[in-house]
């Protein structure tokens, strides 16, 4: 942020919201370039304390206390934004170019998509156990595949085994 010379960073894509916060709540994540994230939700606030180890989580009504929820937390209201316009319906682009007022709102999906590529240990043994689980299945479905039965079926077949192995 502070290269790109933004004062912040609204978070607002479910998948990023993931990988930043660790909860799929619906909010939104403020990064300021200097000092700590602010998770704000929508619903389930209780849930999103106990997946997120974030230390600012609050619980706003709507996208409009989105500033005060900033102020609140002491911080100045960023004069350049960066946001994932690459996923931003425009309607909302001018939704929240409305809640920032003067404030301009720049593209930082390319930065996300930068750092969210880069993996640690944790995530890559992560994957390494997903693709396991997924040869595994990949490998059941030969024998469950039976001249008469219907794609249904299969599919029910194939799900609960994915769920046996922990899916």
């Amino acid at each position: 942020l502070q290269q790109r010379e933004l004062d912040g960073a609204l978070v607002v894509q479910k998948t990023d919201l993931f990988y930043f916060a660790a909860t799929a709540q619906q909010g939104w994540l403020y990064v300021p370039a200097a000092g700590e994230p602010l998770l704000m939700v929508f619903k389930e606030y209780e849930r999103a304390r106990s997946e997120s180890a974030l230390p600012n989580i609050v619980s706003i009504a709507s996208p409009k206390k989105i500033p005060q929820a900033i102020g609140d937390l002491g911080l100045p209201m960023p004069a350049q934004l960066g946001m994932e316009l690459d996923v931003l319906p425009a309607n909302l682009y001018f939704q929240y170019q409305s809640i920032f007022g003067l404030a301009k709102i720049i593209d930082i999906s390319t930065e996300i998509r930068l750092t969210r590529a880069v993996k640690s240990a944790y995530e890559i043994d992560l994957v390494r156990k997903a693709c396991a689980l997924s040869d595994k299945v990949a490998a059941r479905v030969p024998e469950l595949l039976e001249a008469g039965k219907t794609e249904v079926q299969l599919a029910g077949e194939i799900e609960a085994y994915a769920r046996s192995l922990g899916h």
